[in-house]
């Protein structure tokens, strides 16, 4: 009996709506930081700074890493290089390595930091929109077990600290701490120009809201132009003056909107010509390149979240072992999406549905709101730029999308009257998804999947 009710108190602490999610984000940050020094280099810095038909694999690199972490060897020399993106989160890939030295753990540090930050702000913004327990509960492990959310998380790239600033500046502009917002706003879009969407969405939402509640159109433009107001001006200050210190300190550009010109016209240019259209999921661009036909496949923003259509998993790093017949990758970062990303057209359809009934019966529906507007503008934003513009587009990009998924599944699921079974089949799914894919693995993990007969 002592035990039990010590099991008990114990439960109630970490369950706390100001305590959990901080405890399930420290377990991710933990197990980040068991797996961050994999895989490290074998060659030197000075063998790994300069790309002479790419990187070796003794550098260590995954994926994009190629690009930020030779950058930020190079801004430590006082060269600047990688100008097409803005600096804060190269930046924090520096101060990683002044920190711990240059090797994993100061390249990737801090992204394994801010996503283990993601994940408990997603808890407290689901807290925000309600009450009940099993929505708060479930939302951090949906968002914190997405395997490319996760992998993205740990890698020395911008993604991960470019969503953190932004999430913790989403839960200050829902607490109405506009200052504060615009902040950790102008901290995220000096990361990553995408966070731009990001900011767009939270705007959208305000004056979506406003009209939704008010039904009155005058009143909605003063509240939207109030928050405006508070916002806009302190983001584009942090983000101009955050080119500005890059420009002066590496002699880089003239002037902050010298360098602003250069990103948007190098973005701009980032387009595709397709060869053959297998619309609407993807695209074949063949290239030739120094005589050899080169075949890229762009996977369309449908394939992000059709699950039989799905994008072929991307392998950003995958180290294959073999004795006879036996095949098992005891390290292996896919890019690959989770079982919530199917979710997301059954997600859309019930919140709109759920949207139109409040609006009728006149309830509040900040929650409907806001959870649409953010689908609908950072995954939205990318039907337009892959389809209409032939724009670039990687599954990756999905990425910021994920925290308003992991929060509608069991905000819808767990407290409209749906069956709460259901939002617990999904969470173990996605669970399970996680412990196949998890992309560092030692002999007792493989030896279970062995024993299950699931992917090695």
């Amino acid at each position: 009996m002592k035990l039990s009710r010590k099991l008990k108190v114990s439960w109630d602490i970490i369950s706390d709506t100001k305590v959990y999610p901080i405890v399930v984000a420290a377990f991710i940050f933990t197990l980040k930081l068991m797996i961050i020094n994999t895989p490290s280099p074998t060659l030197p810095p000075s063998e790994c700074t300069e790309a002479k038909n790419g990187f070796p694999t003794g550098c260590g690199f995954v994926f994009d890493e190629a690009y930020y972490v030779p950058a930020a060897r190079k801004y430590l020399a006082g060269e600047a290089v990688n100008n097409e993106h803005p600096p804060i989160a190269k930046f924090m890939i520096v101060l990683g390595i002044l920190i711990f030295g240059d090797n994993p753990l100061g390249w990737r540090f801090f992204s394994s930091l801010m996503f283990a930050v993601s994940v408990a702000t997603v808890g407290y913004i689901a807290q925000h929109f309600t009450r009940n327990k099993f929505v708060y509960l479930t939302a951090p492990l949906f968002y914190g077990f997405d395997i490319m959310a996760f992998n993205i998380g740990q890698l020395a790239m911008l993604d991960s600290i470019a969503l953190g600033f932004g999430l913790i500046g989403t839960l200050f502009f829902l607490k109405e701490k506009y200052r504060s917002s615009a902040l950790f706003l102008g901290l995220a879009l000096s990361s990553k120009t995408a966070m731009l969407f990001l900011i767009i969405a939270l705007l959208a939402y305000k004056l979506l809201h406003s009209l939704t509640s008010d039904r009155n159109l005058l009143k909605a433009f003063n509240n939207f132009s109030y928050v405006f107001e508070r916002t806009i001006i302190i983001i584009v200050a942090i983000f101009i003056a955050s080119l500005a210190v890059y420009d002066y300190s590496l002699n880089a550009f003239d002037n902050p909107l010298n360098h602003l010109d250069y990103i948007l016209n190098y973005h701009s240019r980032l387009r595709y010509n397709c060869s053959e259209f297998n619309l609407p999921f993807y695209c074949i661009v063949r290239e030739v390149k120094s005589g050899v036909v080169k075949e890229t496949v762009v996977d369309l923003p449908m394939s992000w979240t059709v699950p039989y259509f799905s994008f072929r998993p991307a392998p950003y790093h995958v180290v294959k072992l073999s004795v006879g017949e036996e095949e098992w990758r005891p390290v292996a970062y896919w890019g690959i999406y989770s079982p919530i990303w199917w979710t997301t057209w059954v997600i859309v359809v019930t919140l709109a549905i759920q949207l139109l009934d409040l609006i009728r019966i006149r309830e509040d529906a900040k929650a409907e709101v806001f959870l649409l507007t953010w689908i609908g503008v950072n995954y939205g934003i990318y039907f337009i730029l892959g389809y209409l513009m032939s724009r670039w587009v990687y599954p990756f990009y999905f990425i910021p999308t994920i925290p308003a998924l992991a929060i509608a599944l069991p905000y819808l699921l767990g407290e409209k009257g749906f069956p709460r079974l259901v939002v617990y089949a999904l969470l173990v799914t996605q669970l399970i998804w996680f412990f196949i894919f998890f992309p560092v693995k030692n002999d007792i993990h493989i030896a279970i999947l062995k024993l299950l007969n699931l992917p090695r």
